[in-house]
């Protein structure tokens, strides 16, 4: 990972966006490029007007950035006009961005603003490269990562991506895979021979790029109907500081791309979220 884009809008959730993805790029050694969106109100300006305005933008953008010392991360700013959907999608290509990262709440809608709530769902619809949606009072240690599995192209790209991410000499991982046809009425040796199948499949097949990295792995193998909720149980049961899930997957997962689980997951969670699209 070389270059990782977060999209602002000087809101707290904007600001600990920024400090996470500077954690993250420092871990990884990439440089960091802060944009935000901004669209005039006014449809006719006089000459050179609106390249006062984007100044203006810029510097408050720096300033702001200033104020939330991110450390010795390089970093770089873009204002981009238009609409900020279309927008960070444009900057990250033009970047190279291999990742994006935004806030999970953001201001109301308006001009240069980013409203990061609608802005994080929209991505997950559109969006070709991995996505982070990072909380308020998110921490930006990853210690811990569950990663979702089930043998899908997602899923195995956000294998992938958690390998490329590497780990220090503490870092945990949970391959965690669920079982939506087991649920509480079924019989107990029949879920625990469920169970230790599915962890196999997990260790053997669904996780196997992760075996033998610097990381710990646990295959953890979950039941139950909603896959977001119990994916999201599992997270905060191990205290895990992130979540990474396919952007398609088989099952439960299928909805990631269309609405579904994803919406649930970005909505419910209460950690930082990574989506990862297949390849």
């Amino acid at each position: 990972m070389k270059q990782i884009l977060v999209g602002v809008d000087r809101s707290a959730g904007a600001a600990n966006a920024v400090r996470w993805a500077c954690a993250l790029a420092s871990r990884c050694g990439a440089a960091v490029v802060v944009m935000t969106g901004f669209e005039p109100t006014d449809s006719e300006m006089p000459p050179g007007r609106l390249e006062t305005l984007v100044a203006r933008e810029q510097q408050e953008l720096a300033a702001w950035l200033e104020t939330l010392q991110p450390g010795g991360v390089p970093m770089r700013t873009v204002v981009e006009l238009g609409d900020p959907r279309t927008g960070i999608l444009t900057v990250a290509d033009r970047e190279g961005a291999d990742m994006i990262v935004v806030g999970r709440v953001g201001r109301s809608a308006g001009p240069g603003l980013l409203h990061i709530g609608s802005l994080a769902e929209w991505l997950a619809h559109h969006v070709d490269r991995p996505v982070a949606v990072v909380g308020d009072g998110a921490s930006p240690a990853i210690h811990d990562i569950l990663v979702g599995v089930d043998g899908s192209d997602g899923a195995r790209a956000a294998v992938a991506w958690v390998r490329e991410l590497g780990g220090d000499s503490g870092t945990r991982v949970a391959a965690a895979s669920v079982d939506e046809a087991a649920d509480e009425w079924t019989p107990d040796e029949r879920r625990d021979t469920s169970r230790r199948d599915l962890e196999r499949r997990i260790q053997d097949d669904y996780a196997a790029g992760l075996v033998g990295t610097d990381v710990d792995v646990d295959a953890v193998a979950l039941h139950g109907p909603d896959v977001a909720d119990v994916l999201l149980q599992a997270a905060q049961e191990r205290q895990s500081d992130l979540v990474v899930v396919g952007a398609r997957g088989l099952g439960g997962l299928t909805g990631l791309r269309i609405g579904g689980v994803a919406l649930r997951t970005l909505h419910r969670a209460d950690r930082p979220i990574v989506l990862v699209p297949p390849g």
